[in-house]
């Protein structure tokens, strides 16, 4: 007779181990799913603040390197008064469409499209939010741009130009984050304009230095890099087209029981950063800004089409009364009629570059080329 073999299954304890064999293997591979979690978890601040800088940086560049027109409003949204910058009030919705309404008038007012109809588009606006950890937001927009004519007097002559259409300017999204939220768990980013240091101060030579934080020794405070004006003479690294550059400031996102930053201090209207702090800096190639679209390369930015209401005319209809010969006569070529105007646009424009009027964020208000 044959002998039967036994026939034998795992035991409980081998049963145990694989499970938890597999428990390790799965625990590693959902570390590898989330590789932003995993670089950024219990990393140092130094390492916290490349990697944050390293994508805000390549983000800005990437969304603003062929912009073909950027304003830059430094500490919130402002506007001016008798020559004043005055922070825009109302809800923020609200703030940004007045900014992008004005800005439409500033650079668009009076140009025209291919027909000579006004122009239209989309205009972005990015806020740098620096009192919500550095987060950064994009909003869209659509406009239609506005245009100036001449009004007839009713009797015998036009008018000087009347203050026409003004833009108009519709929100399409508001305030949608561009950066992962992840990086600003732990730390958060201050962003500001220029190339800048943060040099270390003892608390001893802070005036008003919050009491809850005289324990730490030594703070950082935000200087202006100097620079040699062409003359010996050095003064602050200036914010430009030509020299388009922020600098960042990382921090601890710890706060007090009230609520208050523990590492981030506004003294004396100056931003004081408490140990431990990492600093960093970034410059961008603005390649379109200099190029056709903007006013001095492109003669024809600087004319518009000239318009009349009245008198059998209508802002719509083609003005071709040019004026020519001796002496002058108006004789019609078929085509619309130009003028100078008043003011050339500015593709790029920097709103309160000191920050006069205060305020902690930064928004860039650009155009893209069609």
């Amino acid at each position: 007779m044959k002998n039967k073999k036994n026939l034998k299954g795992f035991t409980l304890v081998e049963l145990i181990v694989v499970m938890a064999v597999f428990g390790i293997i799965m625990a590693g591979a959902l570390q590898f799913l989330n590789p932003v979690s995993k670089m950024m978890k219990g990393s140092s601040l130094q390492e916290s603040n490349s990697a944050t800088v390293d994508n805000i940086k390549r983000y800005l560049e990437g969304t603003l390197r062929y912009a073909s027109s950027v304003y830059v409003h430094n500490g919130d949204l402002k506007k001016y008064d008798g020559g004043n910058p005055v922070i825009l009030g109302g809800t923020e919705e609200n703030k940004q469409l007045e900014a992008v309404k004005n800005f439409v008038d500033d650079y668009f007012k009076d140009k025209a499209d291919s027909n000579n109809d006004p122009i239209k588009g989309e205009v972005h606006l990015m806020k740098i939010d620096n009192d919500n950890g550095g987060r950064i937001t994009e909003s869209l927009f659509n406009f239609e741009a506005g245009y100036t004519y001449y009004d007839w007097n009713g009797v015998d002559a036009w008018d000087s130009p009347s203050t026409g259409v003004s833009a108009s300017v519709s929100m399409t999204s508001f305030d949608k984050p561009v950066i992962n939220d992840v990086y600003f768990k732990d730390y958060s980013i201050f962003t500001t304009l220029g190339y800048n240091t943060v040099n270390p101060v003892h608390a001893g030579d802070i005036s008003a230095l919050p009491a809850r934080v005289r324990d730490d020794q030594y703070f950082g405070r935000i200087n202006p890099v100097l620079i040699d004006d062409g003359s010996g003479n050095m003064v602050p690294y200036t914010f430009s087209e030509n020299m388009f550059s922020f600098s960042f400031v990382t921090y601890r996102n710890d706060k007090d029981g009230a609520g208050n930053s523990l590492y981030h201090h506004i003294i004396d209207d100056e931003h004081v950063f408490g140990s431990p702090y990492a600093s960093s800096n970034a410059t961008l190639a603005l390649v379109n800004i200099k190029s056709g679209f903007c006013d001095g390369y492109n003669t024809s930015l600087n004319n518009r089409p000239i318009r009349r209401n009245g008198n059998g005319k209508t802002p719509t209809d083609m003005v071709d009364d040019f004026t020519g010969g001796t002496p002058p006569a108006y004789v019609p070529d078929g085509k619309w009629d130009y003028e100078p105007l008043p003011t050339p646009p500015k593709s790029f424009t920097t709103y309160d570059p000191g920050n006069l009027a205060g305020g902690n964020n930064i928004y860039i208000i650009y155009t893209l080329p069609d």
